[in-house]
């Protein structure tokens, strides 16, 4: 056995011995099921040996397996163990900025949660937030700008690493006394007036592209970078509003407005977590995308 291991293929093994299958040891670990085969395989080739075997929809470890898998849970639960605990200290004791990067939906859901806590407990770290377009996202992670961007899943390079922390689905919003309501169709949803919600020199609008599915376009009367903003207008005029749901639900107690569901299929919209792999190891990078993801799991996100 020659070579250096990455640490992270343990963490697989592991993964998939608690949970006996590739595919839930892939959902617990936020990764894909190709890469857990892949790291696996590599693990084989290294201790040339199969480590599972299948059975049925399971996988039964081999023998050597079950003979190391204590020796390898132990060392991974005694580093983590290590890193937490250097991560408590370094975060208690060192001043740090942490900048974000999110739309003002993310802020809402987020910041209640996560802000009060960083105040009573963490002081001495500060949380800077803005907007962050597509085209900037990777520049602004690379040139340390940015250190964690939440938004939807887009095409980045290698030095860009990413976790999936949710799918969105689409409503349509507007004032209870829209004539839309009396009859949503997609060709009334067509024919009418729209708001829209996007930031400046953004291209992907997954509702547009299905909307041609049908060869069908809709009128933008409004485009601004804020749900706040767009949500307030249309509890007050005949505009529709096309939206992530949970992020509607939001403002249903806030606003007079009707959520209704789009009349046409679109596909749900994934979001992911980045950031920059030289940050990989940055402790109190670790530190803030393990509070976000604990926010986004304690909200059912």
């Amino acid at each position: 056995m020659h070579g250096k291991l990455d640490f992270n293929l343990f963490v697989v093994l592991r993964a998939v011995y608690e949970h006996g299958s590739i595919t839930k040891a892939a959902n617990a670990l936020h990764i894909t099921q190709p890469a857990v085969s892949h790291a696996l395989g590599r693990l084989r080739d290294k201790f040339d040996d199969p480590l599972f075997i299948r059975h049925g929809r399971q996988v039964i470890p081999t023998p050597f397996c079950q003979g190391i898998i204590t020796s390898v849970v132990t060392s991974i639960e005694t580093l983590e163990n290590t890193l937490k605990g250097k991560v408590e200290f370094d975060i208690g004791d060192k001043p740090r900025t942490v900048n974000l990067g999110l739309r003002d939906i993310l802020e809402s859901i987020f910041f209640p949660t996560i802000i009060p806590e960083l105040v009573q407990n963490t002081p001495n770290i500060t949380v800077n937030s803005r907007q962050v377009t597509w085209p900037e996202l990777a520049p602004a992670l690379t040139n340390k700008e940015i250190d964690i961007v939440i938004d939807a899943l887009v095409p980045t390079s290698s030095e860009i690493r990413s976790q999936f922390i949710c799918e969105e689905t689409f409503v349509v919003v507007c004032a209870p006394t829209n004539s839309y309501l009396d009859n949503p169709s997609i060709e009334h949803y067509s024919a009418a007036q729209h708001a829209l919600v996007s930031l400046k020199d953004s291209k992907l609008d997954t509702v547009d592209l299905a909307l041609a599915q049908h060869n069908l376009h809709r009128k933008i009367s409004l485009q601004c970078e804020h749900y706040f903003a767009a949500v307030n207008v249309v509890s007050q005029c005949g505009l529709l509003l096309t939206m992530p749901a949970r992020f509607a639900q939001q403002f249903s107690n806030k606003f007079d407005i009707e959520i209704l569901p789009l009349p046409f299929e679109v596909p749900p919209l994934p979001v992911h977590m980045y950031w920059h792999k030289n940050v990989d190891e940055d402790l109190v990078n670790i530190w803030m995308r393990e509070k976000l993801l604990e926010v986004a799991n304690k909200l059912g996100l």
